[in-house]
């Protein structure tokens, strides 16, 4: 996957998931969390450029063993920060129900996936280069 394929595709899914958030917020006890909804989005997006950039960097390593711990650090690290995001939100802004998760879930569970995508084309990328 080359750079400008990972930036379109990035863009792609960051405006699909934009265009639900702005649907979700319409609904009363969403809109009143739209501060946590765009930062989820917008920390998912760092951490996506973050991936692919270390991912293939890692993926074109001498050690094949890099490429699978780093990710396994990525993955251990974005629970510790999505679990800290929620605390740290619900514990500043102390939200009257758990309603203020429902925009978060639909970033994650649109970002996970592509993650795992690109990740797996990454994967390939090193294979390609040191078998091919």
């Amino acid at each position: 996957m080359s750079t400008a394929q990972f930036f379109t595709q990035l863009s792609i899914i960051s405006l699909f998931v934009a265009a639900i958030l702005f649907g979700l917020h319409s609904l009363p006890k969403i809109g009143a969390h739209q501060l946590f909804s765009w930062t989820s989005l917008g920390l998912f997006v760092v951490l996506s450029i973050i991936m692919y950039f270390t991912g293939k960097y890692a993926a074109l390593s001498d050690n094949k063993n890099d490429f699978t711990l780093l990710m396994m650090g990525f993955i251990i690290g974005k629970l510790i920060l999505c679990g800290m995001l929620i605390l740290g939100y619900n514990s500043v802004f102390e939200p009257s129900s758990n309603l203020f998760l429902i925009p978060f879930l639909v970033v994650y569970l649109f970002f996970t996936p592509y993650e795992l995508y690109f990740l797996i084309k990454l994967g390939r990328l090193e294979k390609q280069q040191t078998h091919g």
